[in-house]
């Protein structure tokens, strides 16, 4: 993400199948500011051990930084946490 960039950044997000998050804008949620951490925490329950996550771009991102183009939000990691029950 670029400094100066004031564009909406959103995407949906699932878990193992299910909506979690509807249009969640990354720059907001990090008080406007880049190169900072956001933390989600969603709880899942993981079957024949796979756990699948998709983060689909809602189409609302940049369309001209750096160049010409449609660009996502950005997702640097993920970090996954097993808890036991």
């Amino acid at each position: 993400m670029f400094p100066s960039q004031k564009t909406l950044l959103s995407y949906l997000t699932f878990v193992q199948g299910g909506l979690k998050e509807k249009n969640f804008d990354i720059r907001k949620t990090a008080g406007g500011r880049s190169y900072v951490a956001v933390y989600k925490k969603y709880n899942a329950t993981v079957s024949k051990n796979f756990l699948e996550i998709h983060l689909f771009w809602a189409g609302k991102g940049t369309c001209c930084i750096p160049t010409q183009g449609y660009y996502g939000p950005m997702i640097s990691a993920l970090s996954v946490t097993p808890s036991t029950v």
